[in-house]
């Protein structure tokens, strides 16, 4: 990342802008392993999927999900437990500092003041940060690939609604190098940029990213999806067959089952890790619920719908409405595993605090 100012630190530490935004379009560098992927080359053995990014498609445009949409709600329930200590601290500290004022020597009330003061400073950025990740924003932030006029939609956090020309979008894959692996810093996902006349950098963002064991073939699956939908003359059909559900957001808030079937599947296909990892799932599922709910639902513009009409008796038309209802298999599971998870972390704080009660 670029040097920052002050303005750049605020969107970021306080708004948190950390999406597609003016700030991280500016700052977004180029590091770690890239490869061009241009837009007219077939990915050898790799099929179109939705992978959890589709929310609709029809034969004039494609709108998929903001690439963080699929970890929505961690940060935001990180952040509450560790606000709830902190604040439980900090409240005790300042009572004891105005009530036993005369019990403390000066110079002892003054590092306690001191410590107070840094703690307020230092934390509410990061709780901030945390917060506003995930909550009291947009429920997620929307692309449309519009394949009619060759155009891309896309809410941005702090511009509104943004178009670009699908033709000048440079997309390229970018992965973490060994280096970044080991210090966390992994990351899998297709960018792309647009600069302008000049050759100065408008608009870098992350397109597609997929949190899962598929890694960068889950990426390139749903990159294969929206390249074929926008350069093959069939692309709108394809995308029509594939045998995947959609994303429950079309127009509306996710669903509470719906949140803990993406809580279930943000850490693994497998079924025992799901099991094995249950407080993980009520830890995702929980954070998840409580951001959405805490959002509001984008309306895209009118001058995007009239540019996106689609025709009544289009054939092509999948979204949540003409998706089949879900399986009482796809219900179960998911509210097993989170409330499972739930009942292990209360028996633990149970066992870890039992003495006290």
């Amino acid at each position: 990342m670029r040097s920052t100012n002050t303005k750049d630190l605020y969107n970021l530490m306080i708004k948190a802008n950390w999406g597609f935004s003016t700030t991280m379009s500016r700052l977004r560098g180029f590091g770690g392993k890239t490869r061009s992927l241009e837009k007219n080359i077939v990915i050898q053995e790799t099929s179109p999927q939705f992978n959890d990014a589709v929310i609709s498609l029809n034969s004039v445009y494609l709108e998929v999900s903001d690439s963080g949409n699929r970890l929505r709600g961690v940060a935001s329930f990180f952040g509450l437990m560790g606000f709830l200590p902190l604040a439980i601290g900090l409240g005790w500290l300042a009572y004891a500092l105005y009530e036993y004022e005369d019990s403390f020597p000066l110079f002892l009330y003054l590092i306690f003041v001191a410590f107070l003061l840094i703690a307020l400073v230092a934390a509410t950025p990061l709780f901030c940060a945390l917060f506003r990740w995930d909550m009291f924003r947009k429920t997620h932030y929307p692309m449309r690939f519009n394949r009619r006029d060759r155009k891309v939609y896309a809410w941005s956090q702090d511009m509104g609604v943004v178009t670009m020309n699908w033709d000048d979008i440079q997309f390229y894959s970018s992965q973490a190098t060994k280096s970044q692996d080991r210090r966390g810093l992994s990351r899998e996902e297709i960018r792309g940029y647009v600069r302008d006349s000049h050759g100065n950098m408008l608009y870098h963002l992350v397109f597609f990213k997929y949190e899962g064991l598929k890694g960068m073939k889950g990426v390139l699956e749903i990159w294969e999806l929206v390249r074929r939908y926008m350069e093959e003359p069939d692309g709108h059909i394809q995308a029509y067959q594939v045998d995947q559900r959609l994303l429950d957001l079309d127009g509306k808030r996710e669903s509470f089952i719906h949140s803990l079937i993406q809580a279930t599947q943000v850490l693994a296909d497998s079924r025992a890790v799901q099991l094995i990892f249950a407080p993980m799932v009520m830890w995702a599922g929980t954070g998840r619920i409580i951001a959405k709910w805490t959002c509001r639902v984008p309306r895209w513009p009118e001058w995007v719908e009239e540019k996106c009409r689609v025709d009544p008796n289009d054939p092509y038309v999948r979204n949540r409405h003409t998706e089949r209802p879900l399986t009482a298999k796809e219900i179960l599971w998911p509210l097993f595993c989170y409330l499972l998870g739930w009942a292990e972390v209360l028996a633990i704080l149970y066992f870890c605090f039992r003495g006290y009660f």
